[in-house]
């Protein structure tokens, strides 16, 4: 199998002397489903960050289906990789359900009988398809975060980062989404999906957990 991502010698730091992110490397394949766990604090989402260029690494080098992630390859990497936050309303864009899931897409130039097709299909897939005209305002936080998984997921992007975005559904909220993340692997086996979590059935469910302890990898394998 290629690399959907390899990560070599990375370090990252927020304050001077402090070091975040501690040398490490590993690597992806593309298909796998990994998620990464640790205590907080540990790194995760410093690391899905730099993943996707929102930061700069202090030294060592990722790619990104083998583009290196830097400033002048930023535009590419944001075409392979997508990301999910934690809280939605740092990414809710459209005045309407169907604006946001429809922003990236507009972006991507795809004709607008086929946009609003694919709007439908993934808004029915997290269950939002009755939200379609309601404004951000009108939504719960675990409404939003549904429409900002099915904005990601309709971009098709090859490798989808979800930075700990069931941690604010309701149970029943979170299975939709781990179910959905199992099904839109098996329609596209190629996808990557690296997931965040602090949720251990996720995790078990996926193909591989990396455990992160104070920006060091402490541990990498299958769920078992």
């Amino acid at each position: 199998m290629s690399k959907a991502i390899e990560v070599k010698n990375l370090c990252f730091s927020y304050e001077k002397d402090v070091q975040t992110i501690k040398n490490i490397s590993f690597s992806i394949e593309k298909g796998e489903y990994v998620t990464l766990i640790g205590h907080n604090g540990s790194g995760k989402s410093t690391l899905s960050k730099l993943l996707c260029y929102l930061l700069e690494a202090e030294s060592g080098e990722i790619y990104v289906d083998g583009v290196l992630v830097n400033e002048e390859n930023s535009s590419k990497i944001r075409k392979i990789i997508g990301i999910v936050f934690q809280n939605p309303d740092n990414q809710f864009i459209g005045s309407t359900v169907e604006n946001d899931i429809a922003f990236g897409l507009e972006n991507r130039k795809i004709p607008r009988d086929e946009m609003k097709n694919i709007v439908v299909e993934y808004a029915s897939k997290v269950g939002m398809e009755k939200y379609l005209n309601k404004a951000p305002d009108e939504l719960s936080g675990g409404q939003k975060q549904r429409v900002a998984i099915a904005g990601i997921l309709a971009l098709n992007s090859q490798i989808v980062i979800f930075d700990e975005a069931t941690s604010i559904l309701d149970p029943e909220g979170v299975e939709d989404i781990k179910r959905l993340i199992l099904e839109t692997k098996k329609e596209h086996p190629e996808m990557t999906f690296i997931s965040i979590t602090h949720d251990i059935e996720e995790a078990y469910m996926s193909d591989r957990v990396i455990i992160l302890n104070k920006g060091e990898i402490y541990k990498d394998g299958s769920p078992e």
